[in-house]
């Protein structure tokens, strides 16, 4: 069931991108008064089409949901009928041409400012940036990084979450290999910090690497997972739990949050745990045999719904809110930083200065689409900035099968006053072909090797 949700996310949610992406051009095509002939979601196959409007345009949803396209009246792909010459993409001054190429990144980027300003006007819930445990002899340690020590900006930056605070970090490293840090310690005294990263980018940038690296994790409150109800007949009715029983400890190892308590059963099917379980003023012990989910036999049952004490994590909790035009200078500060930190990571992944294993493709977002569909719009929209800024960035690259290709070649002919030979254009494709293909191809082993590392 996770994998068919995952699947499904991931049509709807790289689907809304897609159209979002060929609707920039289609739209700026019409504004150039440049014949539409087909707009299609999805490659290969055409499952629906229909024809619409005085141009009587072809819509298409086709079969693979990994891109789309627009098709627009060209004479060098179609005979063209002479009252229409004038509609025709290829001739087109070059301005309306790179306009038109430019209109679908573009959108991208213009949807990633409007889903930040969305998500900034409901507000966007977070972690604040409190340091947790701190490694002896780790870079952290060193610069006089402590537990509990708070961020409050990065690069003069202010930072409220370890969302921000860790896009804040990683930019700062692919920028100079340095990272500068305001905190305040438990005694509200500020500390100003200056790590030097020199020759450790690539260590640093690998997924999941940047806290470790440093030498410190992030703080994690303890909220201890409180018992809503119990299911009839299940392993915790059976245990003798009961409403307001607080889950304190499973098999020894202390449980931290309702998350981590799921994760621990779900790891155990069939086992027998033992619980430390605080029920009014005393602590006790039981023993609980759990059983396998019936969805998935690979997985431990309990039976129980879970709250938690708010009180307990308040001061640990961050809301990024505004009101307009906060939001709007905020959405902006924020698509334009992921702008550059995906230019830089791109580009530094090309020169080997950083990992590869960064790139993910359809698989890994598919997987990260599935998760975050589950967490709500928040989380939803926050993803599909991301993927909409990267999408924008990809199409800009100067590969001939891609927007920014297209676009190169329209600024050659300008100079040199005339198209480029088709021989030369073919070659170039052909290559950009090559190159997309192996991008592709890298992404989907990095997906492969998350899955089954």
């Amino acid at each position: 069931m996770d994998i068919l949700f995952s699947i499904i996310a991931f049509i709807l949610l790289v689907g809304i991108l897609v159209v979002i992406h060929e609707s920039g051009h289609y739209f700026a095509a019409r504004l150039c008064n440049v014949k539409v002939l087909k707009y299609s979601v999805g490659f290969g196959k055409i499952f629906w089409s229909k024809k619409h409007g005085i141009d009587q345009t072809e819509y298409c949803i086709s079969a693979i949901p990994l891109g789309g396209y627009v098709q627009l009246l060209d004479e060098r792909s179609e005979d063209v009928d002479p009252h229409d010459k004038h509609r025709a993409f290829n001739n087109q001054s070059a301005t309306k041409r790179i306009f038109i190429l430019f209109a679908g990144p573009l959108a991208n980027f213009l949807f990633s400012i409007i889903a930040y300003m969305t998500m900034f006007s409901i507000g966007v819930p977070g972690q604040a940036p409190v340091i947790g445990e701190v490694e002896l002899d780790s870079i952290a340690y060193e610069n006089n990084i402590r537990t509990g020590d708070k961020i409050i900006s990065v690069a003069e930056k202010s930072v409220t979450t370890w969302q921000t605070s860790l896009i804040s970090m990683i930019g700062e490293i692919l920028q100079d290999e340095k990272i500068e840090l305001l905190l305040v310690d438990k005694a509200n005294n500020q500390k100003k910090i200056n790590l030097d990263l020199a020759g450790r980018t690539k260590e640093l940038t690998a997924p999941n690497a940047l806290f470790s690296g440093l030498g410190f994790k992030p703080f994690q409150p303890i909220a201890s997972p409180i018992v809503v109800n119990t299911s009839p007949n299940s392993p915790a009715e059976k245990s003798g739990l009961i409403k307001d029983d607080i889950i304190l400890k499973l098999n020894n190892i202390t449980v931290k949050n309702p998350t981590e308590f799921s994760e621990m059963i779900g790891s155990r099917p069939n086992e027998t745990i033992e619980l430390e379980i605080q029920r009014g003023n005393e602590i006790y012990r039981t023993l609980v045999m759990l059983e396998s989910s019936e969805m998935n036999p690979l997985k431990g049952f309990i039976g129980i719904s879970m709250t938690i004490d708010e009180t307990q994590i308040e001061q640990y909790l961050a809301v990024q809110k505004y009101s307009f035009p906060k939001n709007f200078t905020m959405a902006l500060a924020e698509t334009n930083q992921m702008i550059v930190l995906t230019l830089n990571m791109f580009g530094k992944m090309i020169s080997g200065q950083i990992s590869g294993k960064n790139l993910s493709g359809p698989v890994g977002i598919a997987k990260d689409a599935g998760t975050v569909a589950k967490r709500g719009l928040i989380a939803t929209l926050s993803f599909m900035a991301i993927i909409s800024v990267s999408l924008g960035i990809l199409n800009l690259l100067p590969l001939p099968v891609l927007d920014g290709g297209q676009i190169v070649f329209v600024l050659i002919e300008k100079v040199i006053r005339r198209p480029l030979p088709d021989k030369i254009q073919m070659v170039f494709q052909q290559i950009g072909i090559g190159a997309l293909l192996f991008l592709m191809v890298f992404a989907l082993y990095n997906d492969i090797i998350r899955l089954f590392g």
